[in-house]
């Protein structure tokens, strides 16, 4: 985490309501110099306000936004150093590509040759060289998407604001532009907040997530930290897939101990703070993380869980294989298998084994 200091982008206790609805709800946070930062959370959930409380058009009802130390208070959009990059595009129908990427630097008086280097530069990163001449009709989805890009980049801002600048892509065409908004943004080096309800999205492209829900943020942390060790329900359940066990509380110190409804002892790496001996509980498997064994094999001792259940269904996915597994008097779980195993296959109706390794495993509130 940043410190004061050296943030490009910091959030101070900021609330925004609007009426009686508080949009954003106390958030505080602080963005690095040069920072690929995705705001990430369902519809509703204050991403889109925060960034535009950024960027400057929305105002925050208490607490204060910061850009390079330096308080934004009242300042309008364009007295911000940031530019932002909106899901429509917003490219002007009647000019060329040309014309669009270089308004930003005539509207300020730039000289024109200057404008005319900065725009081919733009064009050359944006893979769009020999496309001066083109109006915006003319483009596909993704190369409006790139003279977006380049316009906003032109400005040389100091931070650079996403609001689903992806979504209206079709999903091969959204997958090859992360990519390439990852490569743009490391050889820029300009700090980019991207706001996403996409969790696929934010795990490809940024170095921290923040994810948000009902106006808060609930953690913040890299991809691996937040898809391998969520801190609430609400974040196992959002990013990826991932099992939920009803368990009832043993212990809360480590290693945790949970039972299974059934009576099956279980265990676990971490459990929320909150929790106390004798609760009702969920835990909480990634499905890549459980693993299917005949029964009489399969590893066994203390730092592994099993149980026992009848396969429901098998769904063939190409790299892996999708079990789904009915655990008698319990629930079902999803297990994903890599194709190739030595264990093999295993048919609808087989009696399995399903283990899964006691630091995979992080049990939450059921109230949740």
């Amino acid at each position: 985490m940043p410190d004061a200091s050296s943030a490009a982008v910091e959030l101070r206790d900021v609330v925004k309501r609007f009426g009686d609805v508080v949009a954003v709800d106390h958030v505080s946070l602080r963005i690095a110099p040069g920072e690929f930062f995705a705001l990430l959370g369902p519809s509703g959930s204050g991403k889109t306000t925060t960034l535009r409380m950024i960027g400057g058009f929305e105002l925050p009802t208490e607490g204060e936004v910061l850009i390079e130390g330096e308080p934004q208070g009242y300042k309008p959009p364009y007295q911000r150093p940031v530019n932002t990059v909106f899901q429509n595009y917003a490219l002007f129908p009647h000019m060329t590509v040309a014309q669009n990427i270089a308004f930003g630097l005539e509207m300020r008086g730039v000289p024109k040759e200057e404008i005319r280097r900065r725009v081919s530069e733009m064009l050359d990163l944006v893979r769009l060289s020999g496309y001066e001449r083109r109006r915006p009709h003319q483009l596909s989805g993704g190369e409006q998407q790139r003279v977006a890009l380049a316009r906003a980049l032109i400005n040389r801002p100091k931070v650079l604001l996403l609001d689903e600048p992806l979504g209206a892509l079709d999903l091969k065409l959204r997958k090859a532009m992360q990519l390439e908004l990852k490569a743009i943004q490391e050889q820029v080096g300009i700090t980019f907040i991207y706001v996403t309800h996409d969790q696929e999205e934010a795990i490809t492209m940024a170095n921290r997530i923040a994810v948000m829900n009902k106006g808060k943020v609930l953690q913040v942390g890299t991809p691996q930290e937040v898809y391998e060790q969520p801190q609430t329900f609400f974040v196992a359940d959002f990013i990826g897939d991932t099992n939920f066990l009803p368990v009832q509380v043993m212990q809360v110190t480590a290693p945790v101990e949970v039972m299974t409804e059934s009576g099956t002892r279980l265990t676990a790496s971490w459990a929320e703070p909150t929790l106390r001996t004798g609760v009702k509980a969920v835990m909480a498997v990634r499905p890549e993380r459980m693993h299917l064994y005949r029964p009489g094999s399969g590893p066994e001792g203390p730092e592994w869980n099993r149980v026992e259940g009848i396969i429901r269904q098998v769904i063939y996915k190409g790299l892996d294989i999708r079990y789904e597994v009915f655990v008698a008097g319990e629930c079902s779980l999803h297990v994903r298998m890599p194709v190739g195993r030595s264990e093999g296959t295993f048919q609808r109706g087989e009696h399995v084994i399903v283990a899964w390794p006691r630091a995979a495993a992080r049990v939450f509130r059921s109230e949740s």
